[in-house]
C-alpha cells in the first residue's frame, strides 16, 4: 500500500514536471537550461517509477514462491 501513495506521487509529479518543461521549451527552446534542469528532474522521477515496479514485482514473486 506505501509503495502504492509512493507511485500514485511520483505519477503526479511526472506529469507536473511534463507541463513545466513543455512550456519552458515553448518560451525559451530545447536547450534552454531551464528545460534540461526539467528534463532531468523528469528522468528521475521516471526512474524512481521502474524502481518501484520492479520492487513490487519482486515482492509479488516472493510472496508466491513462499
Amino acid at each position: 500500500m506505501n509503495n502504492m501513495l509512493t507511485y500514485e506521487a511520483c505519477m503526479e509529479k511526472i506529469e507536473h514536471l511534463r507541463k513545466k518543461m513543455t512550456i519552458a521549451a515553448l518560451k525559451y527552446g530545447m536547450s534552454h537550461p531551464l528545460v534540461l534542469k526539467y528534463s532531468q528532474e523528469l528522468d528521475r522521477a521516471h526512474n524512481l517509477v521502474l524502481t518501484l515496479e520492479v520492487t513490487e514485482k519482486e515482492s509479488w514473486m516472493q510472496q508466491v514462491m513462499y
